[in-house]
Order: structure tokens, then sequence, then C-alpha cells
């Protein structure tokens, strides 16, 4: 245990070093993810006061129609870009992002269609199915566009259009409430014309392009063999996550879809720690392997699982005394009633916490594919047990495999990781192999 104390300072002196000379890109990127999920938990606020539980179920579903396009785009798209573009030479830069654009365009056409097309078959609403469709396109391309500067190196301009898109769509779902005309397809429409305005004023920071025919191909496989693995994991997330609040839905009713949301929001509040652990961890990881190898990253890993662990079921338990008066407050007295919603959700979060310290040591070693396993055990756990939990216990069978599946993450991480930790000898990174 010696080494602990040693990483725990690392963690405080990089936390320290982010407030100092040459963190403005970091505390950029920080103010903009409070502001994005601020918002977001404002509009829905605004949207389950204004719509009611079973309209904003509708809407719920719809959305998670778009979550699922939003995890294929990270996998096929935006992680390969981030990983690949800085790391590019001037000129192969330019053209790489020209070619990562033309991606982009037929991801959109394709993704807005397939969720128009979806929604039109399975609810026989024509104007929510088209406005779906283009709140789908308009949200990946401005959610495109963010990433894309971020890998250009322009955070404050980033902080100005998730400003304007956020500012534009809170202040019209508002007005619109208040009118009292405000319907799941209207709330869409809205969400899709602030994202077009966002994106419009992102397009003079694009930077530099320049188009190579005879590129393409090259790019794009090298898009894909990043890539592949980050599909495949974003997909099972998604079966994981909504899968089984789109069983519950069609077993129980809408409405339910729209209490799981609300608390799913109130939730998400919390990935603050998570994205400030997510600038702060993996650089610590890798420096730790690169110098003193296995022996370095361990500790890291351990203190980093420690601190999430501990931190998580402090929020679990404050959650678990305020749950009823939060709810009211933020939804109306009709959520109040579901207020252990959000205490057994929280359990989720301490776990999930122990999983990203498990995951960035296979980042460090480079070995996602680990990363996948677990998450596709979780997701045939999910999909082989939510439909007869939810069948014979109605909301909280759905959460008992929720939480059981975040667990069985934890422990296939835990295996592989140990399996990985054993077979490498513990030498710094630069007399390794990559895996």
């Amino acid at each position: 245990m010696p080494a602990l104390p040693r990483d725990l300072r690392a963690l405080v002196g990089a936390c320290r070093a982010s407030a100092g000379r040459g963190a403005a890109g970091p505390a950029l990127s920080v103010a903009d993810q409070a502001l994005v999920s601020a918002c977001n938990f404002a509009t829905t606020i605004v949207l389950a006061h204004a719509l009611g539980l079973e309209a904003f179920g509708l809407f719920s579903t719809a959305w998670i129609a778009v979550l699922l396009t939003v995890s294929l785009q990270l996998g096929l798209v935006v992680c390969p870009m981030i990983s690949i573009g800085p790391g590019l030479r001037e000129e192969a830069r330019h053209a790489y992002y020209a070619i990562v654009l033309v991606h982009e365009a037929t991801f959109l056409a394709l993704a807005g269609g397939a969720v128009a097309i979806g929604l039109a078959l399975a609810f026989g609403d024509r104007a929510l199915a088209l406005a779906a469709g283009a709140a789908c396109a308009a949200h990946l391309a401005q959610d495109f566009s963010r990433r894309y500067l971020f890998a250009r190196g322009r955070p404050p301009v980033v902080l100005g259009i998730d400003a304007v898109n956020q500012g534009v769509k809170l202040a019209f779902l508002v007005m619109l409430a208040r009118d009292g005309v405000l319907s799941p397809a209207r709330a869409l429409e809205v969400i899709a014309a602030s994202a077009v305005l966002s994106c419009l004023c992102a397009i003079p920071f694009r930077g530099r392009l320049a188009w190579r025919t005879g590129e393409f191909g090259t790019a794009s496989r090298r898009q894909w063999h990043s890539g592949r693995w980050l599909v495949l994991t974003g997909l099972m997330q998604w079966l994981s996550g909504y899968g089984g609040l789109l069983v519950a839905g069609a077993l129980l009713g809408v409405t339910l879809i729209g209490v799981l949301r609300a608390a799913q929001s109130i939730l998400g509040v919390l990935n603050l720690i998570r994205d400030a652990l997510e600038n702060i961890v993996p650089p610590i990881a890798g420096r730790a392997l690169a110098a003193r190898g296995l022996d370095g990253l361990r500790p890291v890993i351990g203190v980093t699982a420690a601190i999430g662990f501990a931190g998580g079921l402090s929020f679990t338990g404050l959650l678990a005394l305020t749950g009823p008066s939060l709810l009211a407050a933020a939804f109306g007295p009709d959520m109040a009633a579901y207020a252990w919603v959000v205490a057994w959700y929280s359990l989720l979060f301490p776990v999930s916490l122990v999983s990203f310290a498990q995951i960035c040591a296979f980042r460090a070693l480079e070995r996602t594919g680990a990363i996948f396993a677990a998450t596709a055990a979780a997701a045939a756990l999910n999909l082989a047990l939510v439909y007869p939990a939810v069948r014979w216990f109605g909301i909280e069978g759905l959460l008992g495999v929720a939480i059981a599946s975040e667990v069985l993450v934890c422990l296939v991480l835990a295996g592989l990781l140990r399996r990985a930790l054993r077979l490498r000898p513990s030498l710094p990174l630069g007399e390794l192999q990559p895996a």
C-alpha cells in the first residue's frame, strides 16, 4: 500500500494543474459539460411539466431511438476522428477531416431516415415521426460539430455553439409551454431548429479542409479499423441502458418511460463527476504505465476505484434522503411517489465508477476488446432477463436487472483485468509491444 499516497497526490496535483497555466482547454471543456448537463436537466423538467406523464413518455420513447443513433455515431465517426485527426501532419489532417465530413453527412441521412420510418411504423403518427427524424439528424450534426471543434482545438467555440443550442431550445420550449401549445412533435421540432442554428454558427470555425479523392478509401478503412469495437460497445451499452425501458414501456405503458427518464435526468447531473475523472485519470494512468509499468498502473486504478465507489455511495445515501422532495420540486407532486426509483437507480453510479477505473486501465493497455466483451455480457443478461422481470415484478424487476447488468460489467472487467495484469510483465510501457 505505500504507493497509494503517492498516486493520490498525483491525482490532486493533476486537479491543481488543471486550474493553472495552460488549462484553458480542460477548464472550458468542464464548463461546457456543466452547461449542457444543467440545460438538459432543465429541458426535461419543462417537458415533464408541460406534456404530462403520458405525452412525456411518448417523447422519451422517440428520444431513445435518437440516442441509439448517437451511440452509433460515436463509434463510427466521432471517436476515431478524435483519436486519428490530431495526430496527423497538417496537410493530411485537412484531407482527413474533409473525408470525415462526408462520412458524417452520409450517416445523418441514413440515421434520420431510419428513425422517421421506424417511429412511423411503431406509432402510426406521421407528424411525430417526421419531427423525430429531423431532430435526430440535427442533434447528430450538432453533437458532431462540437466534438469536431474539440478535435481541432477550439473549445471556446464549442462553449459558444452549445450556449446557442441550449439557450434557444430552452427559451422556445418555455414559451410554448406557457402558451399551452407544446406537444411531443413540437418539442422535437424545437430541438431540431436550435441544433441547426448551432451548426450554422459553427461553420465559420470549421478550419481548413482539402479534398483528396485517392485517400478516401484508405481513410475510411482506417476509420473503421479504429472504431469497430467502439461501434459494437456503443450498441451493447444502448441495449443495456434503453432496451429494458422499451420492454417496460410495451408491458406497462409509456408513462413508465417518462418516470424513468425523469429519474435518469436527475442522476445525469452526477455525470459531471465522471466527466471530471475522464479528464484526469486516463492521462495519469498512461504516464504511470509508461514510467513504472504495471507497478505504476495498479495503484492509480485502485485509488480511482476506491474514490469512485465511496463517493458514489455517498450520493446514493443523499438521494435516498432527498429523493421525494427533489422529484416533487423538479417534476411536480405526481412524481414524488416514484422517489424510490431515483434511490434504486443511483446504485448504478458507484458501480459504474469502479467499472470506469478498470476501463481506464484497458485503455492504457490498448486492449479495448475487453471493454466490448464486458458490455456484451451485460447486454446479453439484460435482454435475457428484462422481459420476465418486468412481467412478474414490474418496475422493480427492471431496476433489479439494470443493477445486475452493471455489476456484471464490473465483475467481467475485473476478471479480464486481473488476467491481463498477470500475463504482462511489470515493465515500463516503452519495453512492451503494443497490444
